[in-house]
């Protein structure tokens, strides 16, 4: 029996909302200690995709952009299973020659809700009396918590709330905590009553036979045809970069205003600060970062040796001044060794 941790955020009253889930698993030993490349603690769930569009998305995307590995939910005779595997052998994928163990989707949800400010994670994971990290499943939503099953409801942030959820997930990938599984979904037609989506039931966009519609790829790496795509969004994507490239690093320079504004290094490899206040963040913080000039992976990225977006200018103390407005579409920052340039 392993545990897993649900990380979700939501703003209440000018404060942000941590829910942990705290659920017991019945699954595969594979769901926790699945077989991914070394130093990848990053995987990724592809509801109700296609198996041809999963082996595409495996070679064209998942594996250079460094994701560990690869979920998928099956619905077999109508109940729910899950499937661990390895996506990077694709040559079994494609001749169907895979060997999955199958398991049912058995287990007991307790909810925890603390209504936090962001100042309170500065010991979050073990130090909250988590089991230990290398036994510990985290991720922000699930394909169950999206629909207001199980606990709780609407209090967990998806990609309906983009600006939240992406902020949610930035922190679960730069925090060292867990291993992680990042979502990808598709949209349907929400219709909430006194609290409950209607149309909770919906599937994946479908022709008109029933059978699931291929996943398309837009000419910005999003996807098309109501298929959201978390996992593609730049910065998530840049993010998981960030989780391996800071892979082993301490978790170091925490810094907090006390409320919503805060910031920590990953050793010398990676910096993250986040502003979920409703005022400007306006600050000088130590990075822990060797000194230069480096590229702000959420605004932008590094191509061809220049930054799309921010740069940020690391003194040789290490210390670098930031300032990020409440209204920002992304109010956080993540530089790391990468992104020097």
């Amino acid at each position: 029996m392993s545990l897993g941790f649900v990380v979700g955020f939501s703003l209440n009253q000018g404060r942000m909302k941590l829910l942990i889930l705290a659920a017991l698993l019945g699954l595969s030993l594979a769901q926790f200690n699945p077989n991914t490349r070394d130093g990848k603690t990053a995987i990724v769930h592809l509801f109700e995709w296609r198996w041809a569009d999963i082996a595409a998305e495996c070679e064209r995307y998942l594996g250079p952009n460094g994701f560990g590995g690869v979920q998928v939910f099956l619905n077999a005779k109508g109940k729910n299973e899950i499937a661990s595997y390895d996506p990077f052998k694709l040559h079994e994928f494609i001749q169907k020659q895979v060997r999955m163990k199958q398991v049912k989707e058995v287990y007991k949800i307790e909810q925890l809700n603390y209504s936090l400010s962001a100042f309170c994670f500065r010991n979050w994971g073990e130090g909250w009396g988590f089991m230990s990290s290398d036994k510990s499943l985290v991720f922000v939503d699930n394909h169950d918590n999206q629909r207001g099953h199980g606990a709780g409801g609407a209090s967990i942030v998806t990609f309906w709330d983009a600006r939240l959820y992406k902020m949610a997930v930035a922190f679960m990938l730069a925090h060292p905590y867990g291993f992680t599984r990042v979502m990808s979904s598709y949209r349907w037609d929400r219709n909430i009553v006194n609290g409950v989506d209607q149309n909770d039931w919906q599937g994946p966009p479908s022709n008109g036979d029933g059978s699931t519609k291929p996943v398309p790829i837009n000419p910005d790496s999003t996807c098309g045809d109501g298929w959201v795509c978390e996992h593609r969004w730049r910065q998530i994507k840049n993010m998981v970069a960030f989780r391996n490239v800071v892979n082993g690093q301490a978790f170091s320079n925490w810094w907090d205003n006390g409320d919503n504004q805060i910031s920590f290094s990953r050793g010398n490899k990676g910096f993250l600060v986040i502003n979920n206040d409703d005022w400007e963040l306006n600050e000088t913080l130590n990075t822990g970062l060797p000194g230069g000039t480096y590229c702000d992976v959420i605004s932008g990225q590094k191509e061809s040796g220049r930054c799309t977006g921010k740069e940020v200018v690391v003194g040789g103390d290490g210390r670098a001044s930031f300032r990020i407005s409440n209204q920002e579409e992304d109010p956080f920052i993540a530089i790391h060794a990468d992104s020097k340039l």
